[in-house]
């Protein structure tokens, strides 16, 4: 059982490895309102353009996740370094994705926010291992396969298929993992089904050394996510939680009652609560107050 002078000991050396590794940077894409990757070889060619723009610019990418029309990115790096990732990140993405004659990203926004303590680097590693499981209903936060949350703290590791080496690959199969003649990779990558693996080029031990424990990390992934609602605002993201998730939270409003229970003024001041603080759509308020749509509609008029 851990004691309180436990839990401070452990939080300073947290916090010393925190500001020994670093400096850490967060990196977000802009969200389009079109799919960047729609398809199995689509997700996996991002993939290794993540893998390769972090070889060339130096920086170490400690936990990420990758969705349909956006990424989320933890990495390590001087600020310099950080400046390149993101230019080879956004060239090479753009490259890819006119070679499928799709729409350029020429002025595609990747926003870089400088990740001041270790508190904030938990809640920031939460949201970016979070951001699939609140978006799709077919995945767990550790069982999306287009991020690195199925590495934290996973001692099965070891029983999986490590892949090929890199320089074990044919000179043609580099070349098309890195659509270039440049195929020049740390010797530590791993290959399998031409997708560069995230276990060998994510640096999730280091991200597990800055938790206190697997059990501090899980909290915080199986978290209520009205924090993760509010990272989103402040990077202008748009994210809607599940209605379980929501349920719950406005349950902990009116602790110890039920929302069958509330009154019409209670339930008009949570539903303009759910759309402030949690961007509940107005279908959402609907189905967790069980007002009538009309009567939402009519809080939150929707543009014809």
């Amino acid at each position: 059982m851990q004691t309180k002078g436990d839990f401070f000991e452990r939080e300073r050396e947290c916090e010393r490895l925190f500001e020994a590794a670093g400096p850490f940077w967060f990196f977000t894409t802009e969200g389009l309102d079109r799919l960047l990757y729609s398809s199995r070889e689509a997700f996996i060619a991002g993939t290794n353009i993540l893998a390769i723009s972090a070889a060339k610019s130096g920086v170490t990418v400690v936990s990420d996740t990758q969705m349909s029309n956006h990424h989320h990115v933890m990495a390590r790096g001087s600020l310099s370094q950080a400046g390149a990732f993101r230019e080879i990140f956004r060239d090479k993405s753009r490259r890819y994705q006119l070679s499928l004659g799709n729409k350029s990203l020429k002025d595609w926004d990747i926003r870089i926010d400088a990740t001041e303590d270790v508190k904030v680097f938990r809640n920031r590693i939460a949201y970016i291992d979070r951001n699939a499981y609140v978006a799709r209903r077919d995945s767990t936060p550790t069982g999306y396969p287009w991020g690195s949350g199925h590495l934290m703290f996973n001692g099965t590791l070891w029983m999986m298929s490590e892949g090929s080496p890199w320089g074990t690959l044919s000179i043609d199969k580099r070349r098309s993992i890195c659509r270039s003649h440049d195929i020049d990779l740390p010797s530590s990558y791993r290959v399998l089904d031409g997708m560069i693996l995230r276990s060998s080029f994510i640096d999730y031990q280091q991200t597990e050394s800055l938790f206190h424990s697997a059990n501090q990390y899980f909290s915080l992934l199986s978290r209520h996510g009205e924090s993760d609602v509010e990272i989103a605002q402040m990077l202008g993201e748009g994210i809607q939680l599940p209605n379980e998730e929501v349920f719950q939270i406005v349950a902990q409003w009116h602790r110890g009652r039920s929302l069958r229970e509330l009154t019409p003024v209670e339930k008009a001041l949570a539903a303009k609560r759910m759309k402030l603080r949690l961007s509940s759509s107005n279908k959402q308020i609907t189905q967790v107050l069980q007002l009538p749509p009309e009567e939402v509609e009519r809080l939150f008029p929707v543009p014809r």
